[in-house]
């Protein structure tokens, strides 16, 4: 519009200046125009849009009122010119500017009449020719029509605008229906409970799941506190303030219409703030009413089979006596039975009588292992302390399992400095736990060799003493290191039919290291041989006064042993075998 005014003026000065001889007032009044129109523009670049729109409306109105006092009056074609006000206020005002331009205009025409009425009128600047009287009018009308024009072009435009804004509202509508029909098929099909809050506490929406949860229908729930639905709401921290999005369900307890309550998995989180206002909560939950059956029932299921574990284990540690003493005797008769063979020289009844022997002590090591098991898992295994020298322990070890490591033509090498010397602790479980580890070596090397190295080690301020059982036999898959220390494990058939053996004795001496308070690792690769490693605390005779030396027991000898005793179930278990595992 601006752009139009400046051009105008340009025009009109044009045409006044070329047709016209006197040029006086227009030279001063079209270049004051285009000046004005140009410096409103650079408002109008400032986004200064109403003032400008006013500037430009207060100098149009000087100029027409000037124009009509001195050409004229109020028949002068100037006068005409206030239609142009009317229609440019309305492009760029509403309301009160308006009608205040309006007014402006009126009040305009009536004072010009008033002068002319009463003889004021100024002298004619400007000659009364056709030619003066046809630009008037052409200026005028060209001005009207321009302005006319874009007040229709506005309208058309906003017409335009409106029609796009309906299709697109329509278009939202439609969107925004689909979508909440989406989100509501969503919350309908929903499995768990959901509940939406206020910032109050009351509900504003359930879903299907939670109206079959609890019985209610919607009017019985819509508006009402969710206490209605949590007695307890509130109980907790997160029921006043939760974080915004989910967080760790926790067990509580709707109620139902029925007023019973229903073990629910309740989830709590806030909705994100809108427009400064806080948002309402969303509660989700599950019904573990099932599950609170099944975990009862494996309660009870898991309660009766510990009693009866604890029972045959009980039942087991009592026969102790029973099953030894017939085994004993049993031996016995076989060990005369082989002196009287040898005396009389029968060396084929030697050889019968020798079979029994080996069979009835074959049996009685099986039923001890069974028996030691037994005692751990019913917690009846005790500790019993004592002083003994280390270097003695292992000649008493060798030779015992030195026959055995000899029957495959191993090798053994042994590594005992003399300065471990002597050591406070359970002499026959460590005694037991080497002789497991050692017979196992010879069992699974054949042609190979054995190495047992006992070293003295401080481990975090402790003194421990180490033994290492190294051999070069079949080896381990790291399938069957995992399963090593359960109690029954044999990997498959094949390896209880070659090397025999109940799978009890690495459980056991597992058992026994935890007892005393240390711990047994294992190394292995398969068909490159197995390294077993085993450290209990070192507790020096020369640490102990007289009266403790045979019953002390050092705590964390003691811990171990009660946290072994606690542990049955772990040594009871019966796993799943991968390969052939090592047990003795």
């Amino acid at each position: 519009m601006l752009l139009g005014c400046a051009g105008m003026s340009v025009v009109a000065l044009l045409v006044q200046v070329i047709a016209l001889e006197h040029t006086q007032l227009a030279l001063l009044i079209y270049p004051a125009a285009f000046l004005c129109s140009v410096s409103l523009l650079a408002l109008v670049r400032r986004r200064r849009l109403q003032l400008a729109g006013s500037v430009f409306l207060i100098f149009l109105w000087a100029a027409i009122t000037l124009g009509a006092l001195t050409y004229g009056g109020i028949r002068s074609p100037s006068a005409g010119g206030h239609i142009l006000i009317v229609i440019i206020a309305t492009l760029l005002f509403s309301g009160r500017l308006v009608l205040m331009f309006v007014a402006l205009s009126l009040a305009t025409l009536a004072g010009i009449l008033a002068v002319e009425e009463l003889g004021y009128l100024p002298e004619r600047l400007t000659p009364d020719t056709p030619e003066v009287a046809f630009i008037a009018h052409f200026i005028h009308l060209f001005s009207a029509g321009f302005f006319l024009y874009l007040a229709v072009k506005n309208l058309q435009d906003a017409r335009l605008r409106a029609r796009q804004g309906a299709s697109k509202a329509a278009e939202l509508l439609r969107e925004a229906t689909a979508a909440k029909n989406y989100a509501d098929n969503i919350l309908a099909s929903m499995a768990e409970s959901l509940i939406v809050l206020d910032p109050r506490g009351t509900i504003v929406t359930v879903n299907k799941a939670s109206l079959d949860l609890l019985g209610y229908t919607p009017e019985l729930l819509l508006g009402k506190n969710f206490t209605l639905v949590l007695p307890d709401f509130g109980a907790l921290a997160t029921d006043a303030e939760p974080p915004v999005g989910a967080h760790e369900p926790v067990e509580r307890s709707y109620r139902n219409a029925e007023g019973r309550p229903v073990p629910v998995l309740f989830s709590h989180a806030r909705l994100p703030e809108a427009q400064g206002e806080r948002g309402g909560s969303v509660c989700v939950a599950s019904d573990i009413t099932q599950l609170k059956h099944a975990e009862n029932s494996l309660r009870e299921a898991k309660q009766i089979a510990e009693e009866a574990s604890l029972a045959k284990s009980r039942f087991l540690a009592n026969m102790s006596h029973e099953l030894r003493t017939p085994l004993n005797a049993v031996i016995g008769y076989a060990e005369m039975l082989l002196e009287e063979a040898e005396e009389r020289q029968i060396a084929s009844s030697a050889d019968e009588v020798r079979k029994i022997q080996f069979a009835g002590k074959h049996l009685l090591g099986l039923i001890s292992d069974i028996l030691d098991l037994s005692k751990i898992e019913a917690g009846r295994m005790d500790i019993h302390l004592e002083t003994f020298d280390v270097a003695d322990m292992i000649d008493t070890v060798l030779g015992t399992v030195g026959p055995m490591i000899a029957k495959n033509g191993n090798q053994i090498s042994i590594s005992c400095p003399p300065s471990i010397g002597f050591i406070h602790a359970d002499l026959t479980k460590i005694r037991q736990i080497l002789l497991n580890l050692l017979s196992n070596a010879a069992k699974f090397t054949d042609k190979g060799s054995i190495r047992l190295s006992v070293s003295r080690l401080l481990q975090g301020g402790t003194q421990t003493i180490q033994f290492l059982i190294a051999d070069t036999g079949i080896g381990m898959t790291q399938g069957q290191v995992t399963q090593l220390f359960q109690a029954f494990s044999q990997g498959d058939s094949s390896t209880s039919r070659r090397y025999g053996g109940t799978g009890l004795g690495l459980a056991i001496t597992k058992a026994f290291a935890d007892m005393l308070g240390g711990t047994i690792e294992v190394q292995s690769k398969l068909g490159a041989g197995t390294v077993f490693v085993v450290r209990l605390p070192f507790v020096n005779p020369r640490d102990l006064s007289g009266s403790k030396r045979s019953t002390a027991l050092p705590p964390e000898i003691a811990d171990a042993a009660r946290a072994a005793a606690a542990r049955a179930g772990l040594i009871a278990a019966r796993p799943g075998g991968e390969g052939p595992p090592r047990g003795a």
